[in-house]
């Protein structure tokens, strides 16, 4: 599953994350665990060890914990804290796909990844995030505050940046759904539900008894594959 949630995040918490990103120091990418070639990774991400890292990931984490349909697509059961990077002309990430297993103290699994833009597209050029598919690779350019999730097994990379500069906000996700395609059948049950509310009504579409068998089923369906 690879979809684009527009607005995840307010303008005014872009507005102080950009800010917090102007004045705080920057580590080179390479640093990560698991990040050895310069060949492959060229970037640099807030440094871990500051307050500013600190607040700002607790600060969207606790947007996304609100987040209805965030919450409905990914089923989060934990996330790994959020990495505020930039890529200047010449940087760029190659081709890769993201660790099984993240975490320090505490592990996790990872399902799936988001990335959140920070920048306006048309301040730099290049730095698309390019997802591989079934057919072809998916370019994502976003506006800020948008987002994409994708899942973290597939292969992607982030483009060349040849002017301005790119920021996103990235992290990774342990879903109470393990399988890719048991999420997909409860993201789908949920995204038809909100249609038969956004086509009438909350109130009407619980009068119906199909709306309400819809929710048993798809309730039953989280009951039997769910790893809370």
């Amino acid at each position: 599953m690879i979809v684009a949630i527009p607005r995840l995040l307010p303008a005014e918490l872009v507005a102080a994350i950009n800010r917090e990103m102007d004045a705080a120091p920057h580590t080179s990418g390479n640093a990560a665990p698991g990040v050895r070639l310069e060949s492959v990774k060229k970037n640099e991400e807030l440094d871990t060890s500051t307050e500013s890292f600190a607040r700002l990931s607790e600060a969207v984490h606790a947007v996304l914990r609100e987040h209805r349909n965030f919450q409905l697509l990914t089923m989060p059961k934990a996330m790994v804290p959020f990495l505020f990077s930039r890529y200047q002309p010449g940087m760029f990430y190659g081709d890769h796909n993201d660790q099984a297993v993240m975490g320090r103290t505490t592990k996790i699994r990872t399902d799936m990844s988001v990335t959140i833009f920070l920048s306006d597209p048309a301040s730099y050029d290049g730095g698309e995030l390019v997802l591989d598919t079934d057919t072809s690779p998916r370019p994502f350019k976003l506006n800020p505050g948008d987002a994409v999730i994708y899942p973290t097994f597939s292969l992607h990379r982030v483009e060349a940046v040849r002017r301005g500069e790119r920021r996103a906000a990235v992290s990774w996700i342990q879903s109470t759904i393990r399988l890719p395609e048991h999420r997909q059948a409860l993201t789908d049950i949920a995204l038809s539900l909100n249609w038969m509310i956004n086509a009438m009504s909350v109130e009407q579409a619980h009068a119906h008894i199909e709306f309400r068998r819809l929710q048993k089923v798809r309730a039953n369906l989280e009951r039997l594959w769910a790893e809370p």
